[in-house]
């Protein structure tokens, strides 16, 4: 069978088949301007000059817009994400990096796949070696866990709107709280290429990072208690991201995961604890406080739609980062001072202190936030490129030298 590589930000991608080539194209991942090659070509070339190609590429073209104005809003938005890359020191994220991750959504997949992904990091289950083309993960479990709790979150609201039965409050809080954070620290679970980490080890550190992660925050908040009273609540992103970094950091320092996408997955498992005990925090004070179970009805579900957006994103960021500096190395407090680490840092404390501020309160239907939701989301996924990109490089380092395959 015929199989084709092409060329990626500087790496291969391949051996695929013909039919996978054709799903990039669709996808947009794959361009005209893609160089390609197979067995028998001399030289690497643009797909465009390949025959096999050529109609699939023209579909691909009809789809992605009319006219200048999708190619002009394109160019904007890869510029802006450039631009934020060069500050964080991750990644160029291209819309087709962002449309490949997404490919495989709204595919159907049985319970058996479903399954393999959750084998992942066991014993049973050995992790699967690092390919030197190894191609973009992309993630969909995610999606139908989220439709798990969606749906049972509708049948509590329901029967909660028809019968005013009390008993029913505590799992609309423990469900609004936990099914947001939790999908999204799946998808993070699910972009780890080495596929060394448990989903055990991500619902230890959910659980004991959240609660740690909250204690520090809150012995910070104590030390800062007049510098607090001056700034307001935009304090919290300078004291929170520190505290769940150190949880990060205590938890899974000893562990033997070194790649930065295990730091981005360790990261998001932390983020996701300490944001769902937050939420279901707020949600249960607003219901003592204001007695008004409609507000807290309101509360939970506006801080689930916003939880992907916040704290698993930010805690994914910082841990990722520091993880990319440590490779593999014990901790030490001198990597928060390297630009790899302090960078993307303080990009999610400026974020998370602006999204206390009023600033974002000024812009309808929480367009603020899911602003400052996407500079994060850019930034992670810069920082997901780049932990490929050091995969396929210790791999082909590897091989080239004969050593055991990474994991």
């Amino acid at each position: 069978m015929q199989t084709w590589h092409f060329a990626e930000g500087g790496a291969t991608v391949g051996p695929l088949d013909s039919s996978a080539i054709k799903q990039f194209i669709q996808s947009g991942r794959i361009t005209a301007s893609t160089l390609v090659w197979t067995q028998g070509m001399q030289n690497w070339m643009p797909i465009s000059g390949i025959g096999e190609f050529q109609a699939d590429l023209a579909r691909a073209n009809a789809r992605s817009g009319s006219g200048s104005a999708a190619t002009t809003n394109r160019g904007i938005v890869e510029n802006i994400s450039g631009q934020i890359g060069k500050i964080t020191e991750t990644e160029h994220v291209k819309v087709e990096h962002v449309g490949g991750l997404f490919s495989e959504v709204m595919k159907r997949h049985n319970e058996q796949e479903m399954e393999a992904v959750f084998a992942a990091g066991l014993t049973s289950a050995p992790p699967t070696s690092v390919q030197p083309t190894m191609m973009q993960p992309t993630p969909w479990v995610y999606t139908r866990v989220l439709g798990f709790f969606g749906l049972a979150f509708l049948g509590l609201w329901l029967g909660w709107r028809e019968f005013e039965n009390l008993f029913l409050i505590p799992g609309l809080i423990l469900i609004g709280a936990f099914a947001f954070p939790l999908g999204t620290a799946l998808f993070f679970f699910e972009c780890n290429a080495p596929r060394n980490i448990s989903l055990f080890t991500v619902m230890k550190l959910f659980v004991w990072g959240g609660v740690l992660g909250i204690l520090f925050s809150l012995i910070g908040f104590e030390l800062t208690e007049r510098a607090g009273s001056v700034i307001g609540p935009p304090i919290a992103g300078i004291i929170e991201e520190p505290g769940k970094l150190a949880a990060v950091i205590l938890l899974a320092n000893g562990m033997r995961y070194r790649w930065s996408i295990n730091g981005l997955v360790l990261g998001a498992a932390v983020g996701a604890g300490f944001a769902a005990f937050e939420s279901a925090g707020y949600a249960f004070v607003t219901a003592v406080v204001s007695n008004d179970d409609q507000e807290m009805l309101s509360s939970i579900t506006t801080r689930g739609v916003l939880a992907p957006f916040a704290h698993v994103v930010w805690t994914a960021i910082a841990a990722g980062a520091l993880w990319r500096v440590r490779a593999g190395r014990p901790f030490d407090w001198a990597m928060l001072s390297d630009r790899r680490c302090l960078a993307p840092l303080i990009a999610v404390m400026v974020l998370h202190a602006i999204w206390n501020s009023s600033i974002t309160e000024k812009l309808p239907f929480l367009l603020g936030y899911f602003a400052l939701g996407a500079v994060g989301w850019v930034i992670a996924i810069g920082l997901l490129l780049g932990g490929l990109q050091e995969l396929r490089k210790a791999e082909q380092a590897n091989a080239s030298t004969g050593a055991a395959p990474v994991q």
